[in-house]
């Protein structure tokens, strides 16, 4: 029991607890956040004087720097509690370009001393009036019961710790999960105290970041909207700075981490040129990060940076086509561990590697790769990774667990839920995590008047025509479907556990291609329209097909693991690498004389351009700027006049079709909006009188998990 009384502030109907650090208001509690609460500490602590922005910000954040609009959100939000007026103050006033002043009457009851000198007096009054001969006596007796203190102690703390294991309350907990909030949640972190999540939101395609308290649901934006898309958030350990990583959709696109405070303010630019993978180190002095190059000998590396921006220092890199995902420091600060592979070929080739950060010695935590591995997590102890990852092309994305020193991987999930980002408090008493699902759907529709486009059936990227204008696609489900133009006879022509992707008709209407992960890795494979005889055609290179010739003799296709240009006979021999260049969203003329690609010039300004290259002498014939600053790659589709191509834009959100034609200097020229949704894949019918494309979105949503058990 304490001997001295807590010590409050009144003012008006407000009563401050010191101890229990809470707000009353006529002996309700007032939600505040932490900072915000300290702000009052230090106001109402010298009422009637005032306190300079300079002191209070000292006070506040010592030894960061900080925006003074850190300050100013403090005061918006303290006088939004105690319904204060900052034009006619009841309580703080602002003293123009010094400070703010607590101008109401503050009654203090301080803790009082008289029961401690009381407790004090009574101990040596005691003392003093003990016989000098019974002193050995009382020593030896004190040293008994501290011996005897220590050894009940020792015991009761081993039987604590049995019957208490697994210690990480996460694990210990029956499982539960609870919808966090609205969709739009692509990324969620919460505060290490676990009363918070902060998250991004999107609406009307413009994206911000939010902060949650997770008791009272009240919801405060932190970062205004804006049309940057954001790929990462991440959190200090000390819970007072978000760090968030944003990239705008120029050509070429760029991308930066910026810090912010907690409860708001202006985001402060670290380091550019990231990818969205980060990690704060348990100091909150460094920030692992990720940098892409995309060239053979740096294709991706890992980096540390101070949290100031300085200091950068590379730490590994990987070359093509290896890439490098997410990355965390151990609670330690010692290590690192990340994620690194690769899934072109849609092989499971993506590892858990640990790197000692003094000597960058690496090692593999466990033998088990995946297909790609999304997301990363300590448990506090530091010998367990908590992870998002799938298993293949096809699988779900489940939240794993993994023993670092024993490399035993165990599944903690199994549900129909794709599980992208995990986020953890310091207790791992929570789990904040991001899940996915989409609406993608094929829409046909003339040409003329694609604003009426007609939804057929659920989708994915790939589809084709054929002569007879069919439509050939790959379906929500992962398999190869067909359906006519007016939405008829639909029908199923692959039935596999695997990934059925991209199918492409021979000009005969004889055969489908198309790319399928039953093997192990993305390789092409044959069968006839009506889905029968199946048979695997390329067992090399793999990749995807883009074109069968006219004569039925040739299937050329895009390389999955170094995309190049491949071509493999149709029976399935003579596999051969026919062009070196790399090339993006490829597509042949009908008469198959003409390849257009996409291709960024790393010599001049990186931007993204066009390229027609001719099939017989491999030399380009023409590049061209893409219409738009802004770009998402949904293909290339050529007229059958072999002389003009339609490729797709995005600007803002808006998606935009452009016609390019091969021999007129003039640029490309804007044929319609296909609608503010993301569009994946689109192809012209034969004819040229119909268009069809893939369209939706990912519709991203954050759980509250509280148990794995």
């Amino acid at each position: 029991m304490s001997l001295a009384k807590s010590q409050f502030f009144r003012f008006g109907e407000f009563t401050v607890d010191c101890e229990q650090r809470v707000l009353l208001r006529n002996d309700s509690p007032v939600p505040l956040a932490p900072k915000v609460f300290d702000t009052l500490l230090i106001l109402v602590g010298n009422s009637g004087r005032i306190v300079e922005k300079e002191e209070l910000m000292s006070r506040l954040w010592p030894e960061t720097c900080v925006e003074e609009s850190n300050l100013t959100f403090n005061i918006q939000q303290l006088r939004k509690a105690l319904g204060d007026n900052a034009r006619q103050p009841h309580f703080i006033e602002t003293v123009a370009r010094r400070g703010y002043r607590f101008i109401a009457e503050v009654k203090e009851n301080s803790p009082t001393p008289v029961a401690v000198e009381a407790e004090s007096s009574r101990i040596s009054s005691v003392a003093s009036l003990t016989s000098p001969k019974r002193s050995y006596l009382s020593i030896a007796a004190l040293a008994f019961l501290v011996v005897g203190s220590i050894a009940i102690a020792l015991w009761f703390t081993q039987r604590l710790n049995a019957t208490s294991a697994p210690a990480v309350p996460i694990l210990s907990k029956p499982f539960k999960s609870a919808k966090f909030a609205s969709t739009g949640n692509q990324h969620a972190v919460l505060t290490p105290d676990g009363k918070y999540v902060a998250y991004t939101s999107e609406t009307g395609g413009k994206q911000s970041v939010w902060l949650r308290e997770l008791e009272t649901s009240e919801n405060i934006q932190i970062v205004p909207p804006s049309d940057e898309r954001y790929l990462g958030l991440a959190i200090s350990h000390d819970g007072n700075s978000i760090y968030l990583v944003r990239k705008n959709e120029t050509d070429p696109p760029s991308s930066a981490i910026y810090r912010v405070m907690t409860f708001g303010g202006i985001p402060v630019k670290v380091i550019g040129k990231t990818e969205g993978w980060i990690s704060v180190s348990p100091d909150d002095k460094q920030i692992s990060f990720v940098r892409c190059n995309y060239e053979d000998n740096d294709f991706c590396s890992l980096y540390v940076v101070g949290t100031d921006g300085r200091n950068e220092r590379k730490l590994l890199t990987r070359q093509n086509p290896f890439r490098i995902g997410d990355n965390q420091f151990s609670p330690d600060g010692k290590s690192i561990a990340f994620a690194t592979g690769q899934s072109w070929n849609g092989g499971s080739d993506f590892r858990l590697v640990l790197l000692d950060v003094a000597s960058g010695a690496e090692r593999e935590i466990s033998k088990k790769t995946f297909f790609n591995i999304s997301s990363l997590k300590w448990l506090p102890a530091g010998d367990t990774l908590l992870l998002t990852a799938n298993e293949s092309l096809n699988g779900r994305f489940r939240i794993w667990r993994v023993l670092v020193g024993t490399e035993e991987v165990e599944a903690l999930t199994n549900d129909a839920i794709d599980y992208l980002t995990i986020s953890l408090d310091k207790a791992a008493d929570k789990m904040i995590a991001t899940h996915l699902s989409d609406s993608f759907r094929l829409y046909l529709a003339s040409l003329d008047d694609v604003g009426n486009a007609k939804p057929l059936a659920a989708a994915r990227s790939g589809l084709a025509f054929a002569h007879d204008g069919k439509v050939f696609y790959t379906g929500g489900d992962g398999d190869i479907w067909m359906i006519n133009r007016d939405g008829g006879e639909q029908r199923q022509l692959t039935n596999s556990p695997f990934n059925d992707l991209h199918p492409r008709v021979s000009a005969e209407g004889r055969y489908v291609f198309f790319s399928s992960n039953r093997t192990g890795s993305i390789q092409v494979w044959r069968m006839n329209t009506d889905g029968s005889n199946q048979v695997q055609i390329t067992r090399r290179e793999g990749g995807y097909p883009r074109f069968i010739t006219p004569d039925g003799k040739w299937v050329y296709f895009e390389s999955g693991l170094h995309q190049t240009l491949w071509r493999v006979s149709t029976e399935g021999s003579d596999e051969t690498e026919v062009s070196e260049r790399k090339i993006y969203g490829s597509a042949f003329s009908h008469d198959g004389k003409f390849l257009a690609y996409f291709f960024r010039d790393q010599d001049r300004d990186s931007r993204l351009r066009l390229a027609v290259m001719s099939n017989e002498s491999r030399k380009i014939l023409r590049t061209f700027a893409v219409a738009d600053d802004t770009f998402n790659r949904a293909g290339i589709a050529w007229v059958n006049d072999n002389q003009s191509f339609y490729y797709v834009t995005t600007n803002g959100a808006q998606n935009l079709l452009w016609r390019q034609s091969l021999y007129d200097d003039s640029p490309a020229r804007l044929i319609t909006s296909l609608g503010n949704e993301e569009i994946v894949d689109f192809a012209l019918s034969s004819d040229g009188s119909n268009l069809a494309f893939v369209r939706g979105q990912w519709i991203h949503e954050a759980v509250l998990i509280e148990g794995f058990k």
